[in-house]
C-alpha cells in the first residue's frame, strides 16, 4: 500500500505539472496561430519581403519577392543572395548595418537590385534588425519597394518639362533637332536617337540632327537621305501610328541598304510620327536600347515628346525656308536694282538727245503756222519730261543702295569727259561749244552735292504752294494753308522740295473737284510737323499696307491715262512716296500716312467721277474719303525724332 502521506504530495505535483503543460501547450498554440498569421501576412503583403538569420543567410522570401525579382525560395534560401545584388553594390548593406548605432534597429536604403532576367530595378529597402544579448544582429527582416517606374516617370516628366522650356532657345532647325535627339538618347538610354523629316515631295527622309555614341556615325547619317520605303519610319508615316520592334529580323537582306548607309546594325527600334496640323512632317526614332527592351512607358514618353516638339520643329523649318526665300529675294532684288539702275542711265542719253532735237526742230518750224506743229511738239516734250521724272525718281530710290559705285563711275566719267572735250577742242577750237558739252554731260550724268541748310519750313511751304497753284488752277479744289511760325529745320533744299511738291501734287490728283485740301505746318513736341490732309477718295487697306513699297499704284493699270499733272486721277508712277520714304531715312525725318477709303468706292477698281457735285447727285453713301500724310522733322542738333 502506498503511504497516503507520500501519495498526496505526488498527486499534487502531477496536477501542477499537467496545469503547466496545458498552459505551455496553450502558449504554443498561440505562437503557432501567431506564426500562421505572420506567415499569411507575409504571403499576402504586396511588397517583397526577405528574412536573413544571424549569419546573413536567407531563411524566407515571400511570393511578392518572387513576383518582383523572379527568384524563388528554392534558389535563394540558405544563400547570401548575391545573385540579385549588382556586383558594385555587394558590400553596401553590410557597411550600412555595421555603421548603425546599437540603439538603432531600422535602416532605410535606396539602392538597386537585379531581377532573374538581368533587369536592374530601383528599390527602397527598409531593414528591421533583431539583436541578441550582445546587441549583435540576430535576424533581419527586409521589405522592398520597387520605385523603378516612379523614378522613370519623374525622370520622363522632368525631361519633357526641360525640353518644352528649352525649345524657344533653339530657333535654328538643326540645333533644335540636335538638342531634342540628345535629350531622347539620354532619357531612354539608347545608342542613338534622331529626328527625320520628310522632304517637300514626301519621298525621302533627311536627318538634320542626330545623337549617337559614335561621332563618325552621326556625321555620316546627317549627310544621308533615305527613301521612305527603305525604313521602318516609312511605315509609321503611312500608318500614322507609332511602332516598337524589340527584335528585328536576322535576315541580312532586310533593311540591308539602310544599315550600310548608317554604318551599324539596328537591333531594336522605336519610332513615333511627328504630327503638324493635318499632316505628318517626319518621325522621331530611338534605337539599340542599352538595358532591356523598349516598353509602353518608353513609347508614351517618346510620343509625348513628339507632340511637344512637333510645332517647334515645323516653325523652325518654316522659318528656315523663309530665311532662304528672303535671301533669294534680296539677291533678286539686288539684281533688279542693278538692272533698273542700268536702264535708268541708258535712258538719259536718248532722252536728252530727243529733247535737244525737239528744240532744234521747233526753231526750224518757226516759219510754219504754230498751230500745225506746236501741239505735237508740246505733247512730245511733256512725255519726254515724264520719262525724265521717272528716271529721276528711280535714281533717287536706287542711289542709297548703290552709292558705293559712284567713285569708280565718277573716275570713268571724268576721263571720258576730258577725252570728249579734247576731241571737240581739237576739231573745232570753240571753247564755248566745249564748255556747253561739259555742262550737258555733267547735268545728265553727275549728282549735284546737296548741302543741308537751315530752312524756315512755314515760309518754304508757303512759297511752294504759291508756285504750284497755277499748275492746278484748272481744278476746282479748295487748298488752304495753316502755316504757323516754327523753328528752322536743317535739310538739303532739293529733297525737301521734292517731298513738299510730291505731297501736294498727290493730294490734288486724288481729290475730286469741290473737295478740300489743307496744308499745315506747326510744332509738335520737340519736332516740326508738315501735314497734308485731303478729302480725296482715300486708299484701300491693301494699298495702305504697300503704298511705301515703291512703284505701287492705287489704280488699276487700265484706269491710267496720259493726263496733265494735277488732273484728277492723273496717276503716278508709284515711286513718289517710296522716294520720300528713302529721303526720310537719309535726311532724318519721319513720314507716315493714315487714310479712309470713300464708302462709295470700297474696291480699288471702283472709279470716282472726279466731281463732288456729280457724285452728290447719285444715290449712295456720303463721300467720306480722306488721307492724312504727316512729315515729322527733327530740330537741328537732335539725332532722332522725339
Amino acid at each position: 500500500m502506498t503511504d497516503p502521506n507520500t501519495r498526496d504530495p505526488l498527486l499534487q505535483k502531477i496536477k501542477t505539472l499537467e496545469a503547466r503543460l496545458a498552459e505551455q501547450e496553450a502558449l504554443w498554440e498561440k505562437d503557432r496561430i501567431a506564426a500562421e498569421y505572420h506567415r499569411r501576412f507575409l504571403q499576402f503583403i504586396p511588397y517583397p519581403v526577405l528574412i536573413r538569420n544571424a549569419k546573413g543567410l536567407i531563411t524566407y522570401l515571400n511570393p511578392a519577392f518572387t513576383h518582383t525579382f523572379g527568384w524563388t525560395p528554392e534558389e535563394l534560401k540558405g544563400t547570401r543572395g548575391r545573385q540579385y545584388i549588382p556586383a558594385r553594390l555587394q558590400g553596401e548593406l553590410a557597411k550600412k548595418i555595421k555603421a548603425l548605432p546599437p540603439n538603432r534597429n531600422v535602416v532605410k536604403l535606396t539602392t538597386r537590385r537585379l531581377t532573374k532576367t538581368g533587369q536592374v530595378l530601383d528599390v527602397v529597402v527598409r531593414i528591421g534588425i533583431d539583436r541578441d544579448e550582445d546587441l549583435q544582429p540576430a535576424r533581419m527582416v527586409m521589405v522592398f519597394r520597387d520605385v523603378t517606374m516612379e523614378k522613370r516617370i519623374d525622370r520622363n516628366q522632368g525631361a519633357i518639362n526641360r525640353i518644352s522650356q528649352a525649345l524657344p532657345q533653339y530657333p535654328e532647325l538643326s540645333r533644335l533637332v540636335e538638342y531634342i535627339s540628345n535629350e531622347i538618347k539620354e532619357l531612354l538610354g539608347t545608342l542613338g536617337a534622331n529626328v527625320m523629316l520628310l522632304d517637300d515631295k514626301g519621298e525621302e527622309f533627311y536627318v538634320l540632327g542626330m545623337a549617337h555614341d559614335d561621332p563618325t556615325t552621326r556625321e555620316r547619317v546627317i549627310k544621308t537621305r533615305f527613301p521612305v520605303d527603305e525604313l521602318l519610319s516609312g511605315q509609321v508615316v503611312q500608318s500614322g501610328k507609332p511602332l516598337i520592334m524589340n527584335y528585328l529580323p536576322e535576315n541580312p537582306d532586310t533593311f540591308k541598304s539602310r544599315d550600310e548607309k548608317i554604318g551599324y546594325r539596328i537591333k531594336n527600334v522605336m519610332v513615333v510620327p511627328l504630327h503638324s496640323n493635318t499632316r505628318i512632317i517626319g518621325v522621331i526614332s530611338a534605337d539599340n536600347k542599352k538595358e532591356g527592351t523598349f516598353d509602353q512607358t518608353d513609347l508614351k514618353t517618346l510620343s509625348t515628346i513628339a507632340a511637344t516638339v512637333a510645332l517647334s520643329i515645323e516653325n523652325a523649318r518654316v522659318s528656315e525656308q523663309l530665311k532662304k526665300a528672303n535671301a533669294e529675294l534680296k539677291s533678286l532684288n539686288a539684281a533688279k536694282d542693278k538692272m533698273i539702275s542700268h536702264l535708268s542711265h541708258e535712258l538719259r542719253t536718248p532722252v536728252a538727245v530727243l529733247l535737244s532735237s525737239i528744240k532744234v526742230l521747233s526753231k526750224k518750224l518757226t516759219d510754219l503756222p504754230e498751230a500745225t506743229w506746236h501741239p505735237t511738239l508740246e505733247r512730245m516734250q511733256r512725255n519726254l519730261k515724264r520719262l525724265i521724272d521717272i528716271e529721276d525718281q528711280v535714281y533717287d530710290i536706287l542711289e542709297k543702295k548703290w552709292f558705293h559705285h559712284t567713285p569708280v563711275f565718277s573716275l570713268i566719267f571724268d576721263e571720258c569727259t576730258d577725252m570728249i572735250e579734247a576731241l571737240i577742242a581739237e576739231e573745232t577750237g570753240e571753247s564755248r561749244v566745249v564748255q556747253k558739252v561739259r555742262q550737258t554731260l555733267e547735268k545728265i550724268y553727275t549728282t549735284p552735292h546737296q548741302d543741308a541748310v537751315l530752312v524756315p519750313l512755314d515760309q518754304f511751304v508757303d512759297a511752294r504752294v504759291q508756285a504750284l497753284r497755277p499748275l492746278f488752277s484748272h481744278r476746282q479744289v479748295n487748298l488752304t494753308t495753316q502755316l504757323m511760325p516754327v523753328p528752322d529745320i536743317r535739310i538739303p533744299v532739293d529733297p525737301l522740295q521734292k517731298v513738299v511738291d510730291g505731297l501736294i501734287r498727290n493730294a490734288v490728283e486724288n481729290t475730286p473737284d469741290g473737295c478740300d485740301i489743307q496744308v499745315q505746318v506747326h510744332e509738335k513736341g520737340r519736332n516740326v510737323e508738315l501735314v497734308v490732309h485731303d478729302q480725296g477718295i482715300g486708299l484701300t487697306q491693301e494699298a495702305q499696307k504697300r503704298i511705301f513699297e515703291g512703284f505701287f499704284t492705287t489704280q488699276e493699270t487700265l484706269q491710267y491715262s496720259s493726263k496733265t499733272p494735277f488732273d484728277f486721277n492723273a496717276g503716278g508712277k508709284g515711286a513718289d512716296l517710296l522716294r520720300m520714304k528713302i529721303f526720310s531715312e537719309r535726311f532724318n525725318f519721319k513720314i507716315s500716312m493714315t487714310s479712309k477709303r470713300c464708302s462709295r468706292l470700297p474696291d480699288a477698281t471702283d472709279q470716282c467721277p472726279g466731281s463732288n457735285a456729280v457724285c452728290d447727285k447719285k444715290p449712295g453713301p456720303a463721300c467720306d474719303g480722306s488721307t492724312r500724310v504727316s512729315v515729322l522733322f527733327s530740330l537741328p542738333g537732335d539725332t532722332k525724332i522725339a
